[in-house]
């Protein structure tokens, strides 16, 4: 019965092909019509068959001279019920306008209700799934890339304990790849910066080298020129956590960060996803500035620089003017944070992290899940705290002294 279906309902949509423009609906209609009035298919079949809830076979079976093209919406076909023809065409024109602008960098549907906003204050803002739409119809539209999500989850990554508990404001840092200038044999460093939670913010700066006192000058510039966080993440380069065999060591950019109550978060080694938000602000740097024009000089380069970073201001909506100085408390304790994941020791079967060249034992029940090694620098003990379902617990406190050949001191 379904094979010889199948056969009728090929050359029935062979003989009576659907016009240029025709929904797809339109033709999924009469195919239901014909398999029950004509070939005596029953409801239930004709869902399977044509992959469609029961609802709409139901729908179209009601009558047999019901038309597949009937409009029952109660407005003309082709026009938006609330949005009319006008709203469309301005839509269309200031995506048009902000992908012709140099200093545009951002034509997606937020991008044009900001502009809409500004442009038409006495009209009414059209909401982002209504402009995705009408973007969509035009052919406008990027297909935005699927992501996998979930592990971090899964393997209780401690969200809620960095971005909830820690402090209100995470500031996330982190060098971008090297550039090269035509012409040029050096390479060129840029350094992004990227709040992730609300009020949102993005900014790049180029910086001459990746060392820690270049780090520290840029991130005076940032606090200066927006606001200091209460929390800093970041990876872990040279530049931040320090020597690469000096163990128990206070980084310069420790030190910097936690004279100014900053507490310092170092990211998992060779986790990307661990800095999820300024690797995601990266990505950004290089689709919308670096790889989508052709620079020929450090001038021009600086100077679309600044018109990336204003654009990338305006499309978070993050409002300079509305900085708010930070709650400083008395009771601020110095303390630096390791995000790790918990490995397999070969020989002890143990799970072991490293946390500033010493390695750690943990139970083995732990192994592959994340951490969060807290080094408390007033008791000089490390703590090491598992979460999940936002509720956490020390599975582990030792000793862990600064080493007196520290080259860098809070005092």
């Amino acid at each position: 019965m379904f094979r010889t279906t199948h056969r009728r309902v090929a050359a029935f949509s062979t003989e009576q092909e659907v016009s240029d423009g025709q929904k797809k609906a339109f033709e999924l209609r009469r195919q239901t019509q014909y398999l029950y009035f004509e070939s005596g298919c029953s409801k239930t079949q004709i869902a399977k068959l044509l992959d469609v809830s029961k609802g709409f076979v139901v729908n179209w079976t009601q009558s047999k001279h019901r038309s597949p093209g009937a409009d029952a919406r109660g407005w003309p076909k082709g026009r938006g019920r609330k949005w009319d023809v006008a709203t469309r065409r301005r839509i269309q024109r200031l995506h048009a306008e902000l992908e012709r602008s140099p200093r545009a960098f951002f034509s997606g549907a937020s991008a044009i209700q900001q502009q809409y906003r500004a442009r038409y204050p006495a009209s009414r803002v059209p909401p982002l799934r209504t402009i995705g739409r009408v973007l969509s119809e035009a052919g406008l539209s990027r297909t935005p890339k699927q992501r996998v999500k979930g592990a971090a989850r899964y393997l209780c990554y401690p969200e809620h304990t960095v971005y909830a508990l820690l402090g209100r404001r995470v500031l996330e840092a982190d060098f971008i790849g090297q550039k090269y200038l035509g012409g040029r044999s050096a390479p060129l460093h840029f350094l992004g910066f990227s709040f992730k939670k609300a009020p949102k913010l993005r900014h790049f700066q180029r910086v001459e080298a990746q060392t820690a006192e270049v780090m520290t000058a840029a991130c005076r510039h940032f606090f200066k020129t927006f606001e200091y966080p209460d929390v800093m993440k970041v990876d872990n380069a040279p530049a931040t956590i320090g020597s690469g065999s000096g163990r128990r060591c206070l980084s310069r950019f420790m030190v910097f960060l936690l004279k100014r109550r900053i507490l310092p978060v170092f990211a998992v080694p060779r986790k990307p996803f661990s800095q999820a938000s300024i690797e995601g602000n990266n990505s950004v740097f290089a689709r919308k500035f670096w790889n989508s024009q052709r620079f020929t000089s450090l001038r021009q380069l600086d100077t679309r620089l600044a018109w990336f970073n204003t654009s990338s201001i305006a499309y978070a909506g993050y409002d300079t003017t509305k900085r708010k100085r930070r709650t400083l408390t008395e009771d601020f304790v110095p303390r630096v944070y390791f995000i790790r994941q918990v490995q397999h020791h070969e020989h002890t079967g143990q799970g072991v992290i490293d946390v500033l060249n010493e390695t750690i034992p943990l139970p083995r029940a732990y192994i592959q899940y994340f951490v969060l090694a807290e080094w408390n620098l007033v008791e000089q003990q490390l703590h090491v705290w598992f979460e999940k379902g936002q509720q956490r617990k020390c599975i582990k406190t030792i000793e862990f002294t600064i080493n007196p050949n520290s080259k860098y001191r809070l005092n």
